[in-house]
């Protein structure tokens, strides 16, 4: 249709200006090879964790991408390592933040769940990190306090 209107509207173009494209053709056993190929390489775990440690020490980094960055770590399908939560307590230092590491530091209590004996691995491994910097952890705090009572009262 589109063709028609343009013969009308330009009486110079004549058929032979008109190229029309050759149709590619995939055969189905290419298209399955491409279709199903992937690009992407898997990375171990320890590919992950140092990536998220280089993201966390990136000097430029700033609150809103530390918060961008923090959100992704929280929604991977695991419990970050000491290692990570380290470089993100340092991150939290240079930005001079208290309130987000405390929350880091809730975060990561909620993620354990029932699950104690990781999350007590977890302080135990972030001491001398908790000594460097200064901080306290929510127990020390006593904020832990009033999530749980706020938990209980819900129910």
């Amino acid at each position: 249709m589109f063709r028609l209107v343009a013969q009308r509207l330009v009486p110079a173009v004549t058929k032979a200006a008109i190229v029309q494209p050759t149709p590619v053709r995939v055969l189905p056993a290419i298209s399955n090879i491409i279709r199903n190929s992937s690009t992407t390489v898997a990375l171990t775990d320890e590919q992950k964790d140092q990536q998220w440690v280089e993201y966390f020490d990136n000097p430029e980094l700033d609150y809103f991408d530390f918060c961008i960055g923090f959100k992704d770590l929280w929604q991977e399908d695991a419990i970050p390592e000491p290692v990570i939560l380290q470089s993100a307590l340092y991150a939290c230092r240079r930005l001079n933040n208290l309130p987000i590491a405390l929350r880091c530091l809730e975060l990561v209590r909620i993620k354990c769940c029932d699950k104690k004996e990781i999350y007590d691995y977890i302080i135990q491994e972030l001491g001398p990190t908790f000594d460097d910097l200064g901080l306290k952890t929510p127990e020390q705090l006593e904020i832990d306090q009033v999530t749980e009572n706020f938990e209980t009262d819900r129910l």
